[in-house]
């Protein structure tokens, strides 16, 4: 959904409070009327959540899951065709929501904007939510108004953290929901090759959305599964580090538009590993067939192969410059006082000379 067009119509503001420490619920602090912006202000906002919700590294089209009693989606449909005081009053409940979400004490208080408008070509209605905290500067104006939001949203340090915005596309007059609604969002935790580092107190328990379930999610699970399985395996580290290069080379090099569990433990594993591979990834729900290959969110991480050492020592390089010139050995080191026990040492040959040094 394209945001390029999108207007703000109105906008109000209430503030969330972090738990007490028996893990009670503060109420939140209801903002009492609509903000009118002067438009030099307004377009800063919209501009700001354009920016985020634009990113597409920190911003995904989620799935809303199906609609309970109360839920995000439904609170949206109810606000775009409501009057400015049944507005005010209604948005409340996005409040209550998150403030009920927000299950740990460790979960930050924060200001919640609720605004709503138009947007893409055609125009097409939506109701969007933000959650940002108190940044170092933000001043204290009277709670609720219009210098209140200009100083938490509008400042050098203000920074957009959470944004939720609910579209409807569907026709008129509107059917079950959430059948013609879309969903996005932004959080500034995440990234392409993290969609999980999103708050998900956030995106599922407050708006009633889930990650979609697409290729290029499938793909880098397929990644991050495979990895985790290899790492703890009770196999010498050389034994590991051919293992990972089987995994990037199946990414990275194999010309197969599909990626598949039982392909690849046959392909590289061997029979050895096959059932207890085949038995991790039945357990973490990853699928058994075929799932189409799609790199996007697995691109960084392919690029380089990376060993972290203690005291900060790491080798890094290209995968296949790694599996070309890199031989890596467990050697018995010697020992830290005479009749100890010898430590474990990694013997790393490079089948070139130094070219550079720093």
């Amino acid at each position: 959904m394209p945001f390029q067009n999108l207007t703000v119509q109105r906008l109000i503001i209430h503030e969330v409070h972090r738990r007490l420490d028996d893990r009670q619920v503060v109420n939140p602090t209801y903002g009492q009327q609509l903000l009118t912006l002067t438009q030099d202000a307004k377009d800063d906002f919209r501009d700001r959540v354009i920016s985020a919700v634009g990113s597409q590294s920190q911003s995904i089209k989620m799935t809303i899951k199906p609609v309970v009693a109360g839920c995000a989606v439904e609170i949206a449909h109810e606000l775009i065709a409501v009057t400015d005081a049944e507005f005010i009053i209604q948005s409340r409940l996005f409040a209550d929501r998150l403030t009920e979400s927000q299950l740990r004490r460790d979960l930050p208080g924060g200001i919640l904007v609720v605004f709503q408008g138009m947007a893409g070509n055609p125009q097409r209605r939506y109701v969007g939510v933000v959650k940002a905290e108190k940044h170092s500067g933000f001043r204290q104006a009277a709670a609720m108004t219009v210098q209140y939001f200009k100083d938490l949203f509008l400042t050098p340090q203000a920074k957009l953290y959470k944004i939720g915005i609910f579209v409807y596309t569907g026709p008129q007059p509107a059917g079950a929901l959430p059948n013609g609604w879309e969903a996005t969002v932004y959080d500034s935790q995440m990234t392409t090759s993290n969609r999980e580092g999103a708050a998900q107190y956030f995106y599922e328990g407050f708006l009633g959305c889930a990650l979609p379930v697409n290729s290029a999610r499938l793909t880098k699970r397929f990644f991050d599964e495979t990895r985790d399985f290899i790492r703890g395996l009770p196999v010498p580290e050389e034994r590991k580090t051919d293992l990972l290069s089987g995994l990037y080379t199946y990414l990275k090099v194999d010309q197969a538009p599909t990626v598949q569990v039982s392909a690849f433990s046959n392909q590289y594993l061997g029979h050895e590993l096959a059932d207890s591979y085949s038995h991790f990834m039945a357990d973490r729900e990853f699928p058994n067939n075929a799932v189409p290959k799609d790199l996007t969110d697995v691109q960084s991480q392919l690029r380089r192969r990376r060993m972290t050492f203690s005291r900060s020592v790491q080798l890094t390089a290209p995968p296949d410059a790694f599996d070309d010139l890199v031989r890596v050995r467990e050697i018995d080191g010697e020992p830290d006082q005479p009749g100890g026990p010898r430590p474990t040492w990694t013997q790393i040959t490079i089948r070139d000379r130094i070219r550079e040094q720093e």
